[in-house]
């Protein structure tokens, strides 16, 4: 072998041992973290962190809610399968071909907040513009007709977990309506 190829595998190696090192020191760090955070303190300071986030970037949950208590709040997503993306990339594609090509269409899955008020749980679907389309309350008698299981980690439920963090769990929900039940995966954070 010449020396260039020896040159470029050991830059390799080099290269890919120093992010392997770099991933290992964030592990760590994160772990003496989590380690030497005092849980009862945090615990104490929750209803400070959700008034943040009611009165920042989630300001308009509180106005949705119109006065009503909000106790917990998290946001989910459509159970959104491969199926269901060759469906929507299908019907860009004939959308598209009507407008004889000079529209491209993309459909995009927006989020769904989830807020616990008292007994009930309000869910408040977004449109693209990021404004509430649709406010569904589910009462008592619902929730209980309704059910949520814990899912595995598994293709793009596992990526995005991982964009959230560590150790993040996943539930699939399935909330009970006149018709057919609206299914969502949430994640254990925000």
């Amino acid at each position: 072998m010449s020396s260039t190829v020896i040159a470029i595998i050991v830059g390799m190696v080099a290269i890919y041992g120093g992010i392997f090192y770099f991933m290992q020191l964030k592990k760590k760090k994160q772990a003496e973290m989590f380690l030497n955070t005092d849980f009862r303190a945090e615990m104490n300071n929750a209803s400070t962190y959700k008034n943040n986030f009611l009165n920042g970037e989630l300001s308009f949950i509180t106005k949705q809610m119109e006065g009503k208590s909000i106790d917990a709040f998290n946001y989910a997503n459509i159970n959104y399968t491969t199926k269901d993306s060759i469906k929507d990339g299908l019907k860009d594609s004939l959308k598209g071909m009507a407008t004889l090509g000079t529209v491209r269409f993309h459909t995009v899955q927006t989020p769904k907040y989830l807020i616990l008020s008292g007994a009930d749980l309000h869910l408040f679907d977004t449109d693209t513009d990021g404004e509430i389309s649709n406010h569904f309350v589910f009462d008592p008698a619902r929730l209980q007709a309704s059910s949520i299981a814990e899912i595995p980690l598994e293709g793009m439920i596992k990526a995005f977990a991982k964009q959230k963090g560590d150790n993040i769990k996943a539930y699939r929900i399935s909330l009970a309506t006149d018709g057919s039940p609206i299914e969502l995966i949430m994640f254990s954070a925000l």
